[in-house]
């Protein structure tokens, strides 16, 4: 008997150890927990964020944070990687040292900061969201595309892309200025640069400056108006270049002429007034010193006809290239019984053309030129030297013609300046977003670069405060478990204890209300 008491025992002891064991946690007990906790998460969580992002604001505005900018660029051939001259475009020009020296004397720094300023100034350019979307999906169709498909994948896709807007990084940490100071450089550098681009690709100052440089006091009078017919032939041909890119008929409110009226004013000179001059200098014969006059003559007329043999050659090989020339041509088949075939333009072709046109012109003006020079040097040799009273005549009407082509080239200059500014290049070039030291600048970048770190700190206190609820209210069901069970540990020992001890005090209590009563 002693011995089957001795087995059930054991066997009581066993189920209990093994109910001991089980593990249940009901959601009830964890969300009670987690509503227990909650005050304290959460107090905890907004002093640790506030600390990170009070930390981070004050060293960003108390160290140097790189001042910004926008800009953007919308002339001919920026989507192509080109300047409005056709050469290649180049972001960093924005940093070109003449632009970065004009910047530091309007704001009255000191030039050797220029090599550091360079230094610490970042272009960097902006690809929009769906360019990128589009180079990605083109990107995977040619990784996906076999051998035989790579070119003409090639032909359909173009990977070619260039940026049309930049923004402008100022870190000035090293150039020792202050926040102010930086953001008033770094706006005294873009409109530095404003200038330096119209200067670049609007008028043609330097056409400007060799036709008003010269000295055709230093040349025979012949000479001289030859120079002078060279200068408006340069002239007229920019004027040119500017009309066939005008199509609203600019008039400057500057000067109120149109490049029509420029043209016209070029070719009254030209054809009046030097043409006169000229005509006067053959009949009279004037000249400073005659035979140097003749070797003049000879060395342009020796030199010309071997321009024409260089034209001829030049115009022969254009013809050659434009006869062998085929367009490209497209094929469309389709599910009727012939396909379609046509051409398509091209730009080579239209080269050609243009090629064709301006060869046959320059020889037929280097013609031209030989004949006249044939003649002036045929008159100079048969005619007697004019007077002192003629020559008086030329020099005075050479005056006259030197005075009206400066003021010439001041209109082209003023009116070529008006069209660039206020048309053709208007929009060219802008600032989105200009520098600024506003607070509000700094304070959104500190609390930029405080989102990460306060974003893990706040996830790692938001698992302590899940593994904590969930741990507690494990021990209280565990507790809860075990005493139901009637299985006494150190938990339930001290949570009986408790609560007899709850129990006694609430018995005095209620004792000392009676006596009282």
């Amino acid at each position: 008997m002693a011995d089957q008491d001795t087995k059930n025992v054991n066997l009581i002891v066993k189920n209990e150890e093994e109910r001991k064991e089980e593990v249940v946690v009901s959601l009830a007990a964890i969300f009670r927990k987690l509503k227990k906790y909650f005050a304290v998460w959460f107090m905890t969580s907004v002093i640790i964020g506030g600390l990170v992002s009070g930390v981070s604001i004050f060293f960003s505005t108390t160290s140097s944070t790189p001042v910004r900018a926008l800009v953007s660029f919308s002339h001919n051939g920026i989507d192509k990687g080109k300047n409005p001259d056709g050469s290649v475009f180049n972001a960093n020009n924005m940093k070109n040292p003449l632009v970065i020296d004009r910047a530091l004397q309007a704001c009255n720094m000191e030039p050797d900061l220029l090599d550091v300023v360079r230094r610490d100034i970042t272009i960097e350019g902006i690809v929009p969201e769906n360019v990128y979307d589009r180079l990605t999906t083109y990107r995977n169709i040619l990784d996906t595309a076999t051998t035989g498909q790579m070119s003409a994948a090639n032909a359909m896709l173009d990977l070619s892309w260039h940026p049309t807007q930049f923004k402008i990084i100022f870190n000035y940490k090293d150039a020792k200025v202050t926040r102010s100071e930086a953001v008033q450089l770094l706006n005294a550098i873009l409109d530095s640069y404003r200038q330096y681009y119209f200067e670049q690709y609007g008028y043609n100052e330097a056409l400007g400056n060799v036709l008003n440089t010269v000295d055709y006091t230093e040349y025979d009078y012949a000479e001289a108006v030859d120079m002078f017919r060279s200068s408006l032939n340069s002239l007229s041909r920019y004027v040119s270049s500017l009309a066939s890119d005008d199509t609203s008929r600019f008039r400057s409110t500057v000067t109120g002429l149109t490049f029509a009226d420029l043209k016209t004013n070029i070719s009254a000179i030209k054809d009046l007034d030097l043409d006169l001059i000229s005509s006067y200098l053959n009949l009279n014969n004037i000249t400073k010193d005659k035979d140097r006059l003749q070797a003049y003559y000879e060395y342009r007329i020796e030199n010309l006809e071997l321009q024409q043999k260089t034209d001829e050659d030049t115009l022969e090989a254009v013809n050659n290239a434009f006869d062998s020339y085929e367009k490209d041509q497209v094929i469309i088949f389709s599910d009727s019984v012939a396909n379609t075939e046509s051409t398509i333009s091209s730009d080579e072709y239209d080269k050609l053309i243009n090629r064709k046109i301006t060869a046959q012109n320059d020889l037929s003006e280097t013609k031209q030129q030989i004949n006249y020079y044939k003649e002036r040097l045929a008159t100079l040799r048969k005619t007697t030297i004019g007077s002192t009273d003629k020559i008086k005549k030329i020099e005075k009407d050479l005056a006259s013609v030197d005075k009206k082509i400066k003021a010439l080239v001041q209109s082209v200059n003023d009116t070529a300046d008006d069209y660039y500014q206020n048309v053709s290049l208007a929009n060219s070039f802008k600032v989105l977003v200009p520098a600024t030291a506003d607070i509000t600048t700094t304070v959104t970048s500190g609390i930029s670069k405080a989102i990460i770190p306060a974003f893990g700190l706040e996830a790692l206190l938001f698992v302590a405060y899940l593994i904590t609820a969930f741990a507690e209210a494990l021990k209280a069901e565990t507790a809860k478990r075990n005493a139901a069970l009637g299985i006494v540990t150190e938990d339930t020992a001290e949570s009986s204890v408790a609560e007899e001890a709850e129990k006694e005090e609430s018995a005095d209590a209620e004792d000392k209300k009676k006596k009282k009563k």
